[in-house]
């Protein structure tokens, strides 16, 4: 009569499970630094990434305003230079 088993050893099997947990755990991490995000992509939490995306974008554009609102500011500047009178020490 044959018998039909297989060896298995179980403490290599959690021996490498660990292990897997481990190295999940160590590309998250990895990530999280190289990016600098806590939320680097939609899979990591989709809710947050699109707030931080919303965000994001919304700062960009605060960020044009700003810039534009500069460079009318140094025109005005330029523009009421001359109106000033220079004055030698």
């Amino acid at each position: 009569m044959a018998n039909n088993s297989i060896n298995v050893n179980a403490g290599a099997l959690v021996a490498l499970q660990n292990l897997n947990a481990t190295n999940r755990s160590l590309a998250v991490t990895q990530n999280r630094v190289s990016t600098g995000l806590a939320v680097a992509t939609a899979k990591d939490n989709g809710a947050i990434f699109a707030i931080a995306t919303n965000q994001r974008a919304e700062l960009g554009a605060l960020n044009s305003v700003r810039q534009s609102l500069q460079r009318g500011q140094s025109i005005v500047d330029v523009a009421l230079r001359p109106a000033t009178p220079w004055c030698p020490p």
